[in-house]
């Protein structure tokens, strides 16, 4: 049978400080004590809580957007708590919060969690304003607070070891990504690649005239183009059912090149081809599985500098190259940044 939540109301928020002040001291003594974590969600994956559990959470409450909205999917989550309101989750005894809307409430509702001295997890690459996303980030280093958003990307082993092996590929000249995934989350994921792999993006092509090549295979056009720091121009096919872990990556570079598929990564240089398989990627969402790993490290250690994935600061910058895209695609030809 189903346990039917508390549905919270307005607390008392000063007392929520304290007990998060004590929550911390008593790890020190019990170190395994898990992490106090709400959902907050528009219900458009009612997978996460189960997600979160499994990458270490305690999933003690769950904020929708109406008070009975929360308590069905509560009672769905198997969530103790739900909260009629943004103030009676604000004012509970939680350590953190994973946010799963769209902009602009998911900016308001990571301001408002920082403000009070939660940690912050963003499940999906999305803001719908820059600045005031910086002012988060600045506000939850002040007070050594995570900001941490879910990338597939930063979960991948392949993708790791692309990145400490780049170096060794010379100067890397190409990327061609056939069969990635369309929307922004998909574009987020590949920007956020290209970064990590290249260096920073100084100019962006959205604009099918204006593209340095037409495509990558007769039914394969180039959607996306990128100029980085280092002189690699990366080409990119997208399509509506296209996924990171299926897409195929070529990285060439003046000593060699790799390709990455999944868990297979070839690698052809001087020496010969070599071709390597890595570890699987954990569970459906791995993303939002090892942005929950950095929650939980920092809750437990008090650190902030342990969050190894992408932080808001990541999400700028890919937003900034997004909005780039769009301008491209409106206007026509390359936007430098």
């Amino acid at each position: 049978m189903t346990t039917v939540p508390e549905l919270v109301a307005s607390r008392d928020p000063a007392g929520a400080r304290e007990w998060r002040e004590r929550r911390r001291d008593a790890r020190r003594h019990q170190p395994d004590l898990p992490s106090a974590m709400v959902l907050v969600t528009d219900g458009s994956d009612r997978t996460t809580a189960s997600v979160l559990r499994d990458a270490g959470v305690d999933v003690v409450g769950l904020l929708a957007p109406e008070p009975l909205e929360s308590l069905a999917w509560a009672a769905e989550a198997e969530a103790p708590r739900a909260y009629a309101d943004l103030v009676a989750m604000l004012s509970d005894e939680i350590e953190c919060v994973c946010i799963e809307m769209t902009p602009p409430g998911s900016d308001v509702i990571a301001r408002r969690a920082v403000e009070a001295g939660l940690h912050v997890l963003l499940s999906r690459p999305m803001t719908a304003d820059p600045q005031a996303l910086q002012a988060v980030a600045d506000l939850a280093e002040e007070s050594d607070l995570a900001h941490v958003v879910a990338m597939n990307g930063r979960a991948w082993p392949a993708a790791w070891h692309v990145q400490a092996s780049a170096s060794s590929l010379g100067r890397i000249t190409q990327v061609t990504v056939f069969a990635a995934p369309a929307g922004s989350s998909g574009r987020a994921e590949i920007m956020d690649l290209v970064v990590r792999w290249c260096g920073d993006v100084i100019a962006v092509c959205a604009h099918p005239a204006a593209m340095p090549a037409a495509s990558l295979t007769d039914a394969a056009p180039v959607t996306l183009a990128l100029l980085s720091s280092s002189g690699a121009t990366v080409l990119v096919n997208e399509r509506p059912d296209g996924r990171l872990d299926t897409a195929t990556i070529t990285i060439c570079g003046t000593d060699g090149r790799m390709v990455v598929q999944g868990r297979r990564v070839l690698r052809q240089d001087a020496d010969g081809t070599r071709d390597l398989l890595m570890r699987d990627v954990p569970g459906a969402r791995p993303g939002l599985v090892e942005a929950t790993y950095d929650v939980v490290r920092v809750t437990e250690l008090n650190d902030s500098g342990l969050v190894r994935g992408a932080t808001f600061h990541d999400l700028l910058t890919i937003g900034r190259l997004l909005a780039a895209a769009d301008a491209s695609r409106a206007g026509g030809g390359w936007v430098e940044l």
